[in-house]
This record gives C-alpha cells, structure tokens and sequence, in this order.
C-alpha cells in the first residue's frame, strides 16, 4: 500500500511539472482569432468541414461536421462576417486565461463590434505540443 502511494505521489509530481502553462498574450490572440476565423469560415459557407479539421481529436471523436453545422443552425441564418471582425479587430480579453480542470485552457472574452458585440468561450487541450480547440460558445450581444 505504501508503495503505491508513492509511486502515485511521483506520478502525480511527474505531470504537475510537465503541465501545460497559459499561454502568452500574443499567443492568446493568435489561438482566438485562428478558432474564430475557422468558426466564421463554417458559418459562411454553412460547412463545418474544415472546422472540424482543426478541432482537437478528442473532440472529433465525439462529433461529425453535420453535427456542429446542426449545433451552430443559429448562426448560420445571421448576417455576420466573423472572417472580417477577426481580422479588422483586436479580440478583448475580459477574464484571465486559465487552466483549468482537466487541463482544459479557457479564454474568454470578446470583439468589440457594433451594434452587437461578439462574445467567445473557447476551450482548448493541449495535443502534441499544440493547443487544439475542444470547445468554442460564441455569442452576439447588444
């Protein structure tokens, strides 16, 4: 008994020191603009295919792209050019990026579009050595 507890305080030691750290702010930016640009792209074309390519395995495995064009039908009817917001403006930050529970990164925050303003939740695991994206709630607000 003692040995395994040991041996899982080591493990647990072993990964608390390889776990992933939040990213820079530049880098923040370029993960948010490059999941919105692609996220805008899907609604556009009403066509989740290359979306769903850049989402994180894990996520592809729960999913299909006909399924994510049926999660996001509410957007695909509305009249935004996400392709365009992302690249004519700078997102905003509103809450601390942070790691949370199953090494899931978050990044919140928004576009300051008019007259409504683009609010994202994008979640990300990391996934040989890169941040992929396993959850993304974007939202139009006045």
């Amino acid at each position: 008994m003692k040995i395994l507890s040991l041996l899982s305080l080591s493990l647990a030691t072993i990964a608390a020191l390889h776990a992933a750290d939040v990213p820079d702010e530049a880098d923040l930016k370029a993960m948010t603009d490059k999941s919105m640009t692609s996220f805008g792209h899907g609604v556009k074309k009403k066509d989740f295919s290359k979306f769903y390519g850049n989402i994180a395995v894990i996520w592809q495995k729960q999913t299909t792209p006909e399924k994510l064009s049926e999660l996001f039908k509410d957007f695909l009817g509305k009249d935004i050019d996400l392709p365009s917001v992302v690249k004519e403006m700078e997102p905003v930050f509103n809450h601390p990026a942070a790691i949370g529970e199953n090494d899931v990164l978050e990044i919140k925050g928004y576009y300051p579009t008019t007259p409504n303003r683009v609010i994202f939740d994008l979640k990300y695991l990391e996934e040989d050595d890169e941040w992929k994206l396993v959850g993304i709630k974007v939202d139009l607000k006045e």
